[in-house]
């Protein structure tokens, strides 16, 4: 999938980890997210990313990879 998350807006959904923030990282199974308060590590498999600037919501598993492998067919 085509989106690069680093540096949007997102909200997690339909998992454990409910949280709002600026994406500021991602490995190949895990997005930190910055909440104000804290990073957090989300993995991707388990969750819903709603990305506001795009109003699009994506699977985590289709946003499974390294970031710059995921985007580099795009």
């Amino acid at each position: 999938m085509c989106v690069d998350l680093l540096g949007r807006r997102v909200a997690v959904y339909k998992c454990p980890y409910k949280t709002v923030g600026i994406v500021v990282g991602e490995t190949h199974n895990i997005v930190y997210i910055d909440t104000g308060l804290k990073i957090v590590k989300i993995p991707k498999a388990l969750c819903y990313f709603y990305i506001y600037d795009l109003q699009k919501l994506v699977h985590g598993s289709r946003l499974l990879g390294y970031r710059d492998r995921r985007l580099f067919n795009c």
